[in-house]
């Protein structure tokens, strides 16, 4: 797969010329290198921005989470802002706010006081 960003991150690498449109790479220089065609930075891959998509749907099958699905895009894979597209995928996700935010149960309280002691009887019963 012929990315333009990939090749020009490869081309800087090797040329140490660091123009604006890999600027984010810059910093990982160190870090970043190819492994029979393909970029890694340390051991995780660097996702081609056409796969991307399809990287973020997967580590969000299963409405895992905020945190879980920055956890499984970490293990394996890597590109600039990734944990910044996570977390936008996660907020505009229904499935994932709803199970997220559960409703705080309400407050316990009487409807009215006894008259007087012993009129009113209260357990805690457990299941």
């Amino acid at each position: 797969m012929d990315d333009r960003e990939i090749l020009n991150v490869k081309e800087a690498l090797y040329r140490n010329i660091w123009n604006d449109d890999v600027k984010l790479y810059k910093i990982l220089q160190n870090e970043l290198y190819f492994h029979e065609g393909i970029l890694l930075r340390g051991m995780r891959i660097v996702v081609p921005s056409a796969l991307r998509k399809r990287v973020l749907d997967a580590a969000h099958e299963g409405h895992p989470g905020m945190v879980s699905m920055k956890a499984r895009l970490r293990t394996k894979v890597w590109w600039p802002r990734c944990d910044k597209k996570a977390e936008n995928i996660v907020k505009a996700c229904k499935g994932c706010t709803l199970v997220s935010a559960p409703c705080p149960p309400n407050p316990m309280k009487r409807r009215e006081l006894p008259e007087g002691p012993w009129i009113d009887i209260a357990i805690h019963y457990k299941w």
